[in-house]
């Protein structure tokens, strides 16, 4: 008669217990993950900057200091708060740079560099010279407040273009030297 108990065989129920909860254990649903604390609006950081927006001949610029909130004290969510800010209005004295209600342009701050991608519509305003001047420049000097901002470039739609209302060439990036004071 042949023995049941051998060591092989033992070795061989030990080995097809450890695979059947190993079966088991990679059947079981895994865990439902906890879901994340995002930061609420109100616990936002507050950071001063200044805007520009039109003065009332629309050939000068005034100055608003204003406080905006953003979730992370970074380059890239100032410049979009910024942008916000002055889609918004102005508080005081100043022209709007564009109608109530406008979309927001998405803004990117790359090493120094500003990229304003403008919603189509703003390509719809009917604007002259100076309006496109008073437009273009109220961002570009608000936005090279921005932390290490050189210059900044404008797309509309997401792509280059070579003008906005058919004024202004903005093949090339807005630097301080082509919005001055005045």
């Amino acid at each position: 008669m042949r023995q049941l108990l051998t060591p092989f065989n033992l070795l061989s129920l030990l080995l097809l217990a450890a695979a059947a909860y190993a079966y088991q254990t990679v059947r079981m649903p895994p865990p439902t993950p906890a879901a994340p604390q995002y930061a609420d609006e109100d616990k936002g950081q507050s950071t001063n900057v200044t805007l520009y927006f039109a003065a009332k001949d629309v050939q000068s610029y005034v100055p608003e200091r204003r406080s905006v909130t953003v979730a992370l004290q970074n380059a890239q969510q100032t410049a979009q708060a910024m942008s916000a800010a002055l889609v918004d209005g102005p508080r005081k004295d100043g022209l709007r740079l564009v109608p109530s209600g406008s979309d927001v342009p998405n803004v990117w701050v790359r090493a120094g560099h500003v990229i304003v991608d403008l919603p189509p519509s703003y390509a719809k305003l009917q604007y002259g010279v100076s309006g496109e001047r008073a437009l273009l420049c109220g961002f570009t000097r608000t936005l090279l407040g921005v932390r290490n901002a050189r210059d900044v470039t404008f797309l509309v739609g997401g792509k280059n273009v070579d003008t906005l209302l058919g004024f202004l060439d903005l093949r090339e990036a807005f630097t301080s030297e082509d919005c001055p004071d005045s």
